[in-house]
Order: C-alpha cells, then sequence, then structure tokens
C-alpha cells in the first residue's frame, strides 16, 4: 500500500512540475485517487454510540457521486466541493505523513553526492611490560607497651584494626597465653597492611618478657595462628670484682652485678660469713657468673656463678661450682669439701640484729629474762627461710610467740622461727623443707614489739646461740668424685684467669686510689 501511494503521488508531481489542472481540480484529483486505490471501497467511520456518547462523522471520501464541475453548480456546492477537496487533500497528507511517504519522496529527488573513501589508521597500542613478581605491600609497623587497663582487643582497634581481625587474633592468642599474664610495660608490635576497605591486620606480637615472644599471625584463609617463639641467646662468661668501702651492696653495685647475682654471692658465703656483722672496709670479692645475651649483645638474663672469690678480714676463700653424677649441683673449696653446712647462721636476707642470745631485760615483761634465740628486725613481709633439709614439726600459732614453725633438721638439731605475720602457703605438719625454701614472712604476731624474726637454734633438746654454734659441715666428695671435680676445677681456672686478663683491672681499694694520686 505504502508503495502504491508513493507511486501516486510521484505520478501526480512529476507531471510539469506543478501542473494541477485548476479548472477541475477536484474531480481529477477524485477519479484518479479512486482508480488508483479501488481497495479502500465505502473506507468510512460510522456512527458509534458507546455508553450514551455520541460518535463523530467522519468525512468519506468516495461516497455518493462523483463530482460535478465546480464551474457550473451553484455557489453552494461549489464552497461545499472546494471545501471536501481540501479536508480530502488534508487526509491524504497525514496518511504520507503517517506511512514516512515523504521521506522515501525525498530521499529519491536528493541528488546523490559522492564521498570519497577515508581510510582510517588506527594508532598501534601502547603496550607496558611489567616485569613479574609480587607487588610489596605498605606495611606500617606500630611499637607500644602495655599500660595498666590495657587489654588486647583495645590495642589492636587503637592500631586501626578491624573488629573482626582483633576478634580472630585474640581468639587464637588466648589458647597459647593467658592474658592474665599481661603486665604493664610488656612490649608489643602490630603490623598492618593497607586494604581496599581499610587496614588489615598482618601480624600482632607480644613480648611478655625478654625471653620470649607470642606472635599472632594472619594465614592465607584469614584466620590467624599463634606461636611463642623463644629469643635466641648466647651464653658468655662475666668476671666482675670490687672493694667494699661501705657495704657489700654499694659495692657490687657500683661494679655492675645484677641483684640475681649479688643474691647467689650471698648465698654461697652465708654459710660462712655473716653479711650483716662481719664484712669490714677493705674486703674485696671476685666473680664469674654466666650472661645470656641476645643476638645484639644485651643481657637478657644471668645464669649461674661458676666461680667466687671473697678475702675477709686477710683470709681468703674460693669456691667452685661442681655437679657430681647423680647429684645437685653444689659450690666446693679446692679440697672438694662442699660449702653448704647443715644449717644457715642467718636465715632471713637484709636484717639487722636486734636482740643477741643471753639475758636481757624482756622489752614486754620489764624484767630480766633469758633471750633463748636471736632476733633480726626486717620489714613486715620479707621472706623466712628454713635453716636446713627436714620435717615441720609445728606449724600454727604458739601462743607468746604468734604465728610459729619448727622444724626437725636431724636427730641433733632443730629450728625455730616465731612472730611471723604469716606461714608461707603449703607449710603444715609433716611437710618436708629443703635448705633455703620459705616458710613464712617477718611479722610481729604474739607478745611482740616490732617486726623481727626471733630465730632459735636447739641442739639435743637445747638452746644454743646460733651465731656462734659449730656446726656441722656438708657433703665432702669420694675418690672417684674428687677426680672429676679436679679435671672441672682446672677447666674453671683456665676460663677465669682468661676473662680476668681481658675484662678486669687489678683490685684497687678507694685508699690505694687516693694514696696514688696524692704521690703523683
Amino acid at each position: 500500500m505504502k508503495s502504491k501511494i508513493v507511486n501516486f503521488w510521484k505520478k501526480r508531481l512529476g507531471q510539469g512540475g506543478s501542473s494541477i489542472q485548476l479548472n477541475d481540480p477536484f474531480q481529477d484529483l477524485d477519479e484518479e485517487m479512486q482508480e488508483s486505490f479501488p481497495e479502500l471501497g465505502e473506507a468510512t467511520h460510522v456512527h458509534e454510540k458507546q455508553k450514551g456518547v455520541k460518535g463523530i462523522k467522519r468525512f468519506k471520501p468516495f461516497a455518493g457521486k462523483s463530482h460535478k464541475n465546480p464551474l457550473a453548480t451553484a455557489n453552494v456546492n461549489k464552497a461545499r466541493l472546494i471545501g471536501a477537496a481540501a479536508l480530502g487533500s488534508a487526509f491524504g497528507m497525514f496518511i504520507l505523513a503517517g506511512l514516512g511517504v515523504w521521506t522515501d519522496i525525498w530521499e529519491e529527488k536528493v541528488e546523490e553526492v559522492a564521498i570519497p573513501e577515508v581510510e582510517i589508521v588506527q594508532p598501534a597500542p601502547v603496550v607496558e611490560v611489567i616485569e613479574e613478581g609480587p607487588l610489596e605491600a605498605v606495611d606500617t609497623v606500630i611499637l607500644g607497651e602495655i599500660k595498666s587497663g590495657d587489654t588486647l582487643a583495645n590495642i589492636m582497634v587503637a592500631a586501626g584494626a578491624s573488629q573482626r581481625d582483633t576478634h580472630l587474633a585474640t581468639r587464637s592468642f588466648n589458647k597459647v597465653f593467658s592474658v592474665r599474664k599481661l603486665r604493664p610495660g610488656q612490649k608489643t608490635s602490630i603490623r598492618l597492611i593497607e586494604g581496599d576497605e581499610g587496614p588489615i591486620l598482618e601480624e600482632f606480637t607480644l613480648e611478655p618478657d625478654q625471653k620470649r615472644k607470642v606472635i599472632s599471625t594472619r594465614q592465607a584463609d584469614g584466620s590467624f595462628e599463634t606461636i611463642v617463639e623463644e629469643v635466641p641467646l648466647s651464653t658468655n662468661l662475666k668476671v666482675t670484682n670490687g672493694v667494699i668501702e661501705s657495704s657489700l651492696y654499694v659495692a657490687a653495685t657500683e661494679a655492675g652485678i645484677p641483684s640475681r647475682v649479688l643474691a647467689d654471692l650471698i648465698n654461697i658465703f652465708s654459710f660462712d660469713v655473716d653479711f650483716q656483722r662481719e664484712i669490714q672496709k677493705g674486703d674485696s670479692f671476685a666473680l664469674m657468673y654466666e650472661s645470656l645475651q641476645d643476638e645484639a649483645g644485651r643481657e637478657i638474663e644471668t645464669g649461674k656463678i661458676l666461680v667466687a672469690e671473697m678475702t675477709l678480714s686477710g683470709d681468703h676463700h674460693k669456691y667452685y661450682r661442681f655437679k657430681p653424677k647423680d647429684e645437685f649441683a653444689d659450690y666446693y673449696t679446692s679440697k672438694g669439701q662442699s660449702v653448704r653446712k647443715a644449717l644457715l647462721r642467718t636465715p632471713i636476707d637484709g636484717a639487722r640484729i636486734s636482740s643477741g642470745f643471753g639475758n636481757r631485760k624482756h622489752p614486754v615483761l620489764g624484767y630480766t629474762k633469758l633471750h633463748k634465740g636471736t632476733d633480726f628486725a626486717a620489714p613486715r613481709g620479707t621472706p623466712i627461710y628454713a635453716a636446713g633439709d627436714g620435717v615441720i614439726e609445728v606449724a600454727g600459732w604458739n601462743g607468746s610467740f604468734g604465728k610459729y614453725v619448727r622444724i626437725r633438721h636431724n636427730g641433733t638439731y632443730k629450728t625455730a622461727y616465731a612472730h611471723m605475720h604469716n606461714i608461707a602457703k603449703g607449710i603444715s605438719n609433716g611437710k618436708r623443707v629443703r635448705q633455703r625454701q620459705v616458710i613464712g614472712y617477718v611479722g610481729t604476731t604474739g607478745r611482740s614489739t616490732g617486726n623481727h624474726l626471733h630465730f632459735e637454734v636447739h641442739k639435743n633438746g637445747r638452746a644454743v646461740n646460733p651465731l656462734s654454734v659449730k656446726l656441722p659441715t656438708g657433703k665432702k666428695l669420694n675418690k672417684k668424685q674428687l677426680k672429676s671435680f679436679n679435671i672441672a676445677k682446672a677447666e674453671l681456672d683456665k676460663l677465669y684467669d682468661a676473662e680476668k686478663a681481658t675484662q678486669l683491672t687489678p683490685l684497687q681499694s678507694a685508699e690505694t686510689i687516693q694514696e696514688a694520686s696524692v704521690a703523683q
């Protein structure tokens, strides 16, 4: 239908340009359209009624008779025919526009213009060659330390870790290290990398002490695995010495001796020396001990004293550490005699004698009475040691003695400890204890005027002076053990002399140094 309409109008418009005949245009046009489009027939829009609304009578282009010549009819008919023709022409134009006829006609009238072909050359793509290899993530390492009130979770979140990573890391961490062991001052390290949605926790490290690291590390699946890593330490030998001018503690501190090593030194000589009363100005000491150091050479902790020397009022004492086969290690003289005595004369550290053995005026009762022991004044809570190996006979309240412990060491000797603030946990009747095991703490219970330890030594059931009684000596090595000891002693002497030559200068007292400076 569309092509027929196009051909019709092309024919009309192509007859001499604008050659439509004005003498009878409407009749010719009407007849031509009827001949060209007989299938339209009686194409009309009839009178319609829908829901009481009147329809509209539409124009019927080919209904009724053919038009007569408008010049031969009445004026009324002429006007009617002109209007009908105009309306019919407009209707035809509407149909042509709707069918896109005018577009097709116009396209055929347009003169074709030859467009030269232009070859478009696309530029070759630029390819950047990147060397293969893993991309380096940007790490952020945050160092810190535990403060009072801190938890692992708030430390990680404060550093920027997500709640999810924090939960997974702490849950893994708690499996190998109890958070109850967190202490202020412990070092922490947090490693983060930048992710698309923010920082990603890669690793959290806690140093509970200088010998261990607890490390929680992210795995490929996003979970965390925690391990305890021991810090590698190397054992080195350290030699130091000093001259006592006021006290052993001051001289040892000036010589750089760690407090733990000093305590061990006192324990070694405590069987023969009363450090509160027998130390004099000008006495000297020297020792070789183990120093455990990290890779940076820092001393992380100290080990055992291998050789210890003291010169007291001109008397020289030198002891060696030796462990007989299948026995505990101990310290021996150069002749293989153990320095350990059956009993300690002073079962407390850092105390002063406030009252000795013998008759005295009782500070509470007000009359003279035999004081059957030695009183050592010390701050409340100071540890009290068992004077020797033995079995607990009494542990509890004992009248005017207050909280009291008595130990049976053998068939001859017993020791008693009174006025304790508290008896140590696990100390009860029948329990076996070892020498220097803590059995209680200094206090002032019972008939007492201040914090102190009342210490008694009983020999064959009778109280004796703890400071003057001759105590049984310790073990002496047998022939076979002595042979092994002499070999070990020679090795220690060789090491000791070599280390002294490189680490020490000759001992000089303050008086000697002063005399030398005056002479110059």
